[in-house]
C-alpha cells in the first residue's frame, strides 16, 4: 500500500515538474516543427566541416529535415553570412595583466531557394560569455575560450533552428518559396 501510494505522489511530483518547467519556456530538446521548403535542405558556409555546421546537422536531422549535398538537390538553402567571434576586455588586474574578457559569437543568416530568390531575410544571433584568466593558467586559458566557442556556436545552431521554426519565420518561408 505504501509503495503505490510513494508511486502515486512521485508520478504527480514528475507531472508538477514537466508542467511548471514547460511553463516557463524549457523544453526538451528535439524534434521541432519547420516549415515544408525547409525538409530538404543544404547549408551555405564557408566551413561546412566546422562546429557550427555539424551543430546545425544534428539539430535538423532532429527535426526530420533531409541535410542534402547539392545546392540543386534542395528546396531551400541556408546560407551562413557571417560567423565572427570577437574578445572584449572588461577588466584587468593591479599588474596590467589581462583578468576578464568578454567572448562573443555572431553568427548572420539567410534562407533562400536554389534560385536565389530569398524566402527570409539576413538575420543576425548572438552569444556571449565571460572568461576569467588567472595569470597562472594562461595556457588553459586558451583550451578554456575554444571551449567556450564551441559551445556558443551549439547554442547559436539550435537559435537559428528555433528562429526558423517560429510563426513569423513559418508563414515568410512558406509565403515566399508560393509566390513566383
Amino acid at each position: 500500500m505504501k509503495g503505490n501510494h510513494l508511486v502515486s505522489t512521485l508520478r504527480i511530483l514528475g507531472c508538477l515538474l514537466a508542467l511548471s518547467l514547460s511553463a516557463c519556456g524549457i523544453h526538451p530538446r528535439g524534434e521541432t516543427n519547420l516549415a515544408p521548403p525547409l525538409h530538404h535542405l543544404y547549408i551555405q558556409t564557408t566551413d561546412p566541416y566546422g562546429y557550427l555546421a555539424k551543430s546545425l546537422e544534428q539539430y535538423f536531422s532532429l527535426s526530420k529535415v533531409k541535410i542534402v549535398s547539392s545546392s540543386n538537390e534542395a528546396t531551400a538553402i541556408l546560407n551562413i553570412l557571417h560567423d565572427t567571434k570577437s574578445q572584449v576586455l572588461l577588466g584587468v588586474s593591479s599588474t596590467q595583466q589581462t583578468r576578464q574578457y568578454n567572448l562573443i559569437t555572431t553568427i548572420e543568416f539567410s534562407v533562400t531557394d536554389p534560385k536565389g530568390r530569398i524566402l527570409l531575410p539576413p538575420y543576425t544571433l548572438s552569444d556571449a560569455r565571460t572568461i576569467t584568466v588567472q595569470s597562472d593558467q594562461i595556457l588553459g586559458a586558451s583550451n578554456e575560450t575554444t571551449l567556450f566557442y564551441k559551445l556558443m556556436q551549439r547554442t547559436l545552431a539550435y537559435a537559428i533552428i528555433n528562429h526558423l521554426a517560429s510563426q513569423d519565420a513559418t508563414r515568410a518561408i512558406t509565403h515566399a518559396y508560393h509566390t513566383p
